[in-house]
């Protein structure tokens, strides 16, 4: 009987032991699978040319922590922007983008309008929005804003900022 005894309490030991295990298996796992999400994030943002971190926000909930370019085919530019993580789609999709190009070779300001919408590469959220352009491998400065999607006439800009000196050559 007494046997019996340790032979319940051993199997309740050895069978608590491995669930314990597997437990922190998980938690390392979820952290190897952050490490190649952070990874990725990291190897896509190594891709764009003229990429920087920023720290800009159209409104509370919808701030800008990086851009960069992209140059596609067919002279395809995309706009890249590093969203913050607390970014929603709800709130990107409230508000359609802006961008104003300037540059000393064109007679005036350039105007682009976007619905953007969110991409995640790896752990980061990105708006990319592309516009095809022709003969420029430089612009003096872009500014960038917002405004209501539904509302537009009545909104007017809504939040916005500049970056300046944007290179957008290949990178050889």
């Amino acid at each position: 009987m007494i046997r019996h005894l340790f032979v319940l309490v051993g199997l309740i030991i050895i069978t608590s032991c491995k669930s314990d295990t597997k437990s922190k298996l998980n938690i390392k796992d979820d952290s190897v699978e952050d490490q190649m999400l952070d990874r990725q994030a990291k190897a896509f943002q190594k891709t764009l040319i003229d990429y920087r971190g920023i720290n800009e926000q159209f409104t509370e909930s919808y701030q800008i922590k990086g851009f960069g370019i992209q140059k596609n085919k067919n002279n395809l530019i995309g706009f890249v922007f590093k969203l913050d993580s607390n970014s929603t789609e709800s709130t990107v999709l409230k508000y359609s983008l802006g961008i104003r190009i300037y540059d000393r070779t064109l007679s005036g300001p350039r105007n682009m309008s976007f619905n953007p919408t969110i991409t995640e590469k790896g752990s980061n959220k990105y708006i990319i929005v592309e516009k095809k352009i022709d003969d420029m491998t430089y612009f003096d400065s872009i500014s960038v804003y917002i405004y209501k999607r539904k509302d537009w006439k009545g909104s007017g800009r809504l939040g916005g900022f500049m970056v300046r000196d944007i290179l957008f050559k290949d990178k050889k």
